[in-house]
């Protein structure tokens, strides 16, 4: 019977104490301004490892078909 009165207070003092704390006022920027900067370093970061990665490849010759000549279409030879 304890347990239950001793929640039943646990919950009535929650609800009574008023709303939950807040953050300081402006940590919303602060939020902002620290995943532009995350997202700048790894955006700095891995322009980095592709530039070393790109110098190290050696670039692929693509192969070139040669051009065909453009000759006259082939008459058929008619038996005869």
């Amino acid at each position: 019977m304890m347990e239950n009165s001793r929640k039943a207070r646990e919950r009535a003092e929650a609800a009574l104490s008023g709303p939950p704390e807040r953050p300081a006022k402006g940590s919303a920027i602060g939020i902002i301004a620290a995943e532009s900067l995350a997202t700048q370093e790894k955006t700095a970061r891995l322009k980095k490892l592709r530039m070393e990665r790109d110098a190290t490849e050696v670039p692929k010759v693509a192969k070139v078909k040669a051009k065909t000549t453009a000759s006259k279409p082939r008459v058929k030879k008619s038996a005869g």
